[in-house]
């Protein structure tokens, strides 16, 4: 880190030195006519920027939380060139060049009036992940990768073409190619038993272990990405005496194939034989011997093709009725495939033994591994709408639709399962394979009305709403075949289900501008959706999810003076989620509550200082069965806090004709983490941040300008046990220079 540190001032040196010549350097072009005042807005121009951070602590974290790399950036930040090439035609070229932070960019545009525009470009850019794991407080025990810092490239260009000539049809054409490659953190974690909680053996041990499991996922884990999308479209816009007609091809092309790593128990071997029963006092198992490592990695592969046909008109039947509609028409098909190989270990007499999908006896249950050796999906969705614009008043708008959706989406695959069986006493290795066929069917018809007004017939007062509704009832059937514990072929599970799902959103709201000084804003909302699957061949049976959602959103805006502004925010939302199950058995579980209290100040004392502060306050809790449960339950399980605290104050000066001045403060805090239990599972954070940054902005010459901030940086987090915590300064120059 030392080395990055030094390399970055180096840098940021590098570009004061180039600063300042380009400061004292002679101005080219000084024919053109250029703006005079402080700050001028350069119509072409470049921008020059390094960031230099000098952080201590954990650098994969700060990148992350920053999206900056520990070593800093520099390089263009941003470039512009316009340049009129004739009385009709204009080219323009944005460019953005960041080493460090690997972000690119490469623009160009050509525009003729009445013509169109041809546009070709190319940008990349990164972000940062840090591939860490979880924090156990009972034992301290924190896991993180050797090389925690990850990242994943984003890169995409395109090209398009418009023809947009006076009272003609307008013709769209554009091409894209996006690609995601790296690594990225994964939130599925493995486990360990390296958690501090005994495990015994021996006469009596079972009434001495814990209650409740020993393991815990904190086991990080990472995706290996590649995926890459295509995407065409044409459209054609006109407009025939009162009607505007739109039509559209689209066509997409998407192939993937991401890889997990994926590892179990790390460290963990069990003893074998194992211990005797009979051992008196019982005695504590180690935890390096309580489970088998597991390693290996789960590959998806997606190959796809989708093409859709879409068709719209709007006609305006009379000053104040205006009839819309559209057909879609979408078809699309995918070959999947998948790869699994989770390699166990396991102790024999004769030593240690690896297996992919290893396991013992009749009894034990192989890691799952599979290859998938053909997978077809196919996707079929068609859907039409019709509308209604009415408008009896200047004053108020109405609109009334409604869509109907028939999607069909069928698949299958060949799945065959590889499992070997282990005999611990000679260490022989039996494959045991299982070829599963598996398919899958779904029907859905969906009708969806909407309607929606805006009124603002009353003085200062704007009222506004919608409605829309969802009702999908369909069909699912689905056939898929296992593995049981002892390798062999499950019993096909088949499901065939009626499906009915209800959404339902509403809101409605207003805008009041009370007098000068006050403005009000006001809103309600309410969804409420359930998703119902009822099994057609076991009557009551069946599985439906309701989740209903209740909030209001409201704005205050108070101006005692042209210089001075209060803005104040409230936004409340209750839900609750309730479930029921097979022969009638219902509970409610995951209610939620959420308060965000929010609060802008901005004050303007003269025209050369301005002050801005806000403060936003949450509490935001999502109950889980903790105190339902009971016994064993409550200990293990919580309720989810997640409350916290964050501001910022903000000032800005003039310092004098041809400098400003800044300085930023801002601040986090969320203060959830508290451990009531050694068994429990705890999802609330605990971290401190702040922030302190002061800049100046200065003016050299009519062509130049320069921009320097130096901040400084704490964070620190109590959920993972103070690992993650980071501090330290950070630099930023930058040098804008009219072309």
């Amino acid at each position: 880190m030392n080395h990055y540190t030094v390399t970055s001032l180096r840098f940021a040196a590098l570009l004061a030195s180039v600063a300042l010549g380009l400061a004292v350097a002679p101005t080219r072009g000084a024919d053109k006519q250029l703006p005079t005042d402080a700050f001028p807005l350069f119509e072409s121009y470049i921008k020059i920027s390094g960031r230099a951070p000098s952080v201590s602590g954990q650098d994969s974290s700060f990148a992350r939380r920053l999206q900056l790399p520990a070593n800093g950036t520099y390089g263009i930040e941003a470039m512009h060139f316009a340049k009129d090439t004739s009385k009709d035609t204009s080219v323009t070229f944005d460019g953005r060049a960041l080493a460090g932070s690997e972000d690119y960019l490469g623009a160009f545009k050509a525009t003729k009036n009445e013509v169109g525009t041809v546009e070709v470009g190319y940008k990349r850019f990164r972000t940062f992940y840090d591939d860490i794991g979880g924090f156990f407080p009972l034992n301290n025990r924190w896991v993180q990768m050797t090389n925690p810092e990850l990242h994943t490239d984003r890169a995409k260009f395109w090209v398009e073409a418009k023809i947009e000539q006076p009272n003609a049809p307008k013709f769209e054409l554009r091409y894209t190619n996006e690609q995601r490659t790296g690594r990225k953190d994964s939130t599925i974690w493995g486990d360990t038993d390296f958690t501090g909680i005994p495990a015994y053996y021996g006469v009596g041990a079972s009434a001495l272990n814990p209650p409740y499991s020993t393991a815990r996922k904190t086991i990080p884990a990472y995706i290996n990405l590649n995926e890459r999308q295509e995407n065409w479209l044409g459209s054609a816009k006109h407009t025939v005496g009162n009607t505007e007609l739109d039509f559209e091809i689209v066509h997409n092309s998407t192939k993937s194939s991401d890889r997990r790593i994926v590892n179990r128990y790390p460290g963990e071997l069990q003893l074998f034989p194992r211990q005797s029963a009979a051992t008196n006092p019982p005695q504590i198992y180690p935890p390096e011997t309580i489970a088998n490592q597991v390693t290996g990695y789960d590959q998806q592969n997606i190959d796809s093709k989708t093409t859709g046909y879409t068709g719209k008109f709007e006609t305006k039947v009379s000053g104040k009725l205006a009839v819309y509609g559209g057909v879609l028409y979408s078809k699309g098909s995918a070959d999947i495939g998948g790869d699994r190989q989770m390699t166990q270990y396991m102790p024999t007499a004769v030593g240690l033994v690896t297996a992919i999908g290893g396991f013992v006896g009749a009894g034990g249950r192989p890691p799952y591994s599979y290859t998938t050796t053909a997978g077809e999906t196919h996707e079929k969705v068609f859907s039409y709408n019709l509308g209604l614009k009415f408008q009896p008043q200047s004053d108020l708008l109405t609109t009334l639709a409604v869509k109907y959706e028939k999607t069909d989406v069928d698949g299958f695959n060949s799945v065959t399962y590889i499992s070997n069986s282990i005999n611990q006493t000679t260490g022989v290795v039996t494959p045991v394979i299982v070829a599963a066929p598996n398919l899958a069917d779904r029907t859905e018809k969906s009708w969806i009305p909407e309607a929606t007004f805006r009124y603002t017939g009353i003085k200062g007062l704007s009222l506004y709403g919608n409605v829309d509704y969802r009702h999908s009832p369909g069909t699912q059937y689905g056939n898929s075949t296992g593995v049981t514990t002892g390798g062999g072929a499950a019993a096909a599970v088949i499901s065939d289900d009626n499906v009915k799902l209800n959404h339902g959103h509403y809101k409605f709201g207003a805008n009041w501008t009370v007098n000068g000084m006050l403005t009000l804003r006001g809103e309600i909302f309410y969804k409420d959706h359930t998703n119902g699957f009822y099994d057609r061949a076991t009557p009551g049976a069946g599985y439906v999810l309701g989740y209903q959602f209740l909030g209001e959103k409201l704005t205050a805006i108070v101006k005692p003076n042209s210089s001075l502004s209060f803005t104040t925010r409230l936004i409340r939302q209750t839900g609750k989620m309730d479930t029921s199950v097979d022969s009638g058995i219902s509970f409610q579980s995951n209610d939620t509550k959420n308060y965000n209290i929010g609060e802008t100040v901005d004050w303007s004392p003269s025209a050369q200082v301005f002050v801005q502060a806000n403060v936003n306050v949450v509490f935001n809790t999502i109950k889980t069965a903790y105190g339902v449960a009971g016994g064993l339950g409550d200990d293990v399980l919580r309720n989810a806090d997640n409350n916290y605290i964050n501001g910022s104050l903000i000032t800005g000066f003039v310092v004098d004709k041809k400098t400003d001045a800044s300085v930023q403060y801002t601040y986090y805090r969320a203060d959830n983490y508290k451990v009531p239990s050694p068994a429990a599972v705890f999802y609330g954070a605990g971290v401190k941040e702040y922030t302190v940054t002061v800049g100046l902005k200065h003016k050299f010459t009519d062509r130049i300008m320069g921009n320097a901030k130096l901040g400084y940086i704490d964070s620190k987090n109590d959920t993972t046990g103070g690992n993650t915590n980071f501090k330290g300064p950070l630099a930023y120059f930058s040098l804008e220079y009219a072309l």
